[in-house]
């Protein structure tokens, strides 16, 4: 197995069983935010950039498992960050991008074709979406698929709120009774598709009802800024999260930068427990977490260019890499 690490300098491709070394670096892509695999084939990559480089796009895929790529960047969006990217579970070569100003974007081969879901720009109050930062632009964060129901989609927008559509991205219905419009990600859970998930910038939140209304959950969670999320497989009761005190903007300044933390869940969110001491972050901010398969744990990638490995239970927590540029997201290749 190796890990493809998207990093804000590029690909990065290790092996996790031969320590920290790169196997690989790839400065092309230059700037990766988010990641998806496809869920067919593990070695077709795409990488996305919230980062405009002079003469490159912001999308990227690779049919080789990260080691070549090429810009596949659609024309429509050649101004926009790509702050998403999602896989159809069950429609082939099907993938969704989801960038700067609040748009979304459907590709039906591969991406060598998008198209915008138009469905999107209609949402009644899209005007009003914001983001605090200049200049207050609107983003993507989040898509997600009812692993039951795979036309269904659950598209989260910091800051706008959780969006569904029932039909693959034609129309959309709002979400947003109860929760904290800054969305960073959202999850279905995979026995319930009526039990949704969310971290915000204010918080955990938890849906019963398939979004018609949310719940904060604050049992346990005693830092308020929730990034990632991963719900573990449907036998499982276990969901993890990590947390800061505060927004990014606080992570560079702060004496203990983030104040990062990770907890799990073991009643699938209704309350959390922390389990890791701040000092194994450092200063650096959990920024994805995803599944590995080897031994059923998970892989975490940090701001701070670390790359941690942690067990099914996530109370041992490994190092297999550090010192690279922030990284913030990965691919498991087999």
């Amino acid at each position: 197995m190796r890990l493809c690490i998207g990093t804000a300098k590029g690909i990065v491709i290790l092996d996790p069983a031969r320590g920290g070394i790169p196997l690989m670096v790839l400065a092309d892509p230059s700037a990766v935010w988010c990641m998806a695999q496809d869920a067919v084939d593990p070695t077709l990559i795409y990488a996305g950039s919230t980062e405009h480089t002079r003469g490159k796009g912001t999308l990227a895929r690779s049919t080789d498992g990260g080691r070549t790529w090429t810009d596949v960047t659609p024309p429509l969006a050649r101004e926009e960050e790509v702050w998403s990217i999602a896989a159809s579970p069950a429609v082939k070569d099907c993938v969704y991008i989801g960038t700067s100003h609040a748009r979304l974007f459907r590709s039906e081969d591969r991406g060598r074709i998008f198209k915008e879901c138009a469905g999107f720009l209609k949402i009644p109050g899209r005007d009003r979406w914001s983001f605090p930062p200049p200049p207050h632009i609107p983003h993507v964060r989040s898509i997600a698929f009812d692993p039951h129901e795979p036309s269904t989609m659950y598209v989260g927008v910091e800051e706008g709120g959780v969006f569904r559509s029932r039909d693959g991205g034609s129309s959309f219905e709002t979400l947003n009774d109860g929760i904290y419009a800054d969305i960073h990600t959202v999850a279905v859970d995979p026995r319930d598709s009526r039990r949704l998930y969310a971290t915000t910038g204010a918080g955990f939140y938890l849906s019963f009802n398939a979004g018609k209304s949310w719940e904060p959950i604050t049992h346990g969670l005693n830092r308020r800024y929730t990034v990632p999320l991963l719900v573990s497989a449907p036998d499982s009761e276990k969901i993890f999260t990590a947390a800061a005190m505060g927004p990014p903007p606080t992570w560079r300044v702060g004496p203990t930068g983030p104040d990062a933390m990770l907890y799990r869940s073991d009643d699938r969110g209704e309350s959390f427990a922390g389990i890791s001491a701040e000092q194994v972050f450092g200063r650096g901010m959990p920024m994805r977490l995803k599944p590995d398969p080897q031994n059923g744990g998970f892989f975490a990638v940090c701001d701070d260019g670390s790359v941690l490995r942690g067990s099914a239970d996530g109370m041992s927590l490994a190092t297999i890499a550090e010192k690279l540029p922030p990284a913030y997201d990965l691919a498991t290749i087999p």
